[in-house]
């Protein structure tokens, strides 16, 4: 009864061990990629999205709702036309 006792007790303490290495080495992890991010790493698509400020308009090719202030713009007959990229900029056809 006692051995059942204390092999229990050891048993928690085990698993509170493991589960507390286990988080500290998956925070160094998190951290790692982290820093490696922030310095423009490789990042493939899979880092934070840039924040955008003002209105929101619709680019006229595809219809994805773009920033008003995009880089990517055309001007015809007096109207400036917002485009969520290069390629929909170039295939538009006022």
């Amino acid at each position: 009864m006692l051995r059942g006792i204390i092999y229990a007790l050891l048993s928690i303490l085990l698993l509170a061990f493991i589960r507390g290495v286990v988080g500290i080495l998956t925070k160094g992890v998190g951290d790692l990629f982290k820093e490696e991010q922030a310095a423009g790493g490789s990042g493939g698509g899979g880092g934070r999205a840039k924040e955008v400020s003002g209105e929101l308009l619709k680019d006229p090719v595809c219809g994805t709702y773009v920033s008003s202030s995009s880089a990517f713009r055309k001007t015809v007959a007096g109207k400036t036309h917002v485009f969520c990229s290069e390629k929909c900029r170039d295939q538009f056809a006022a």
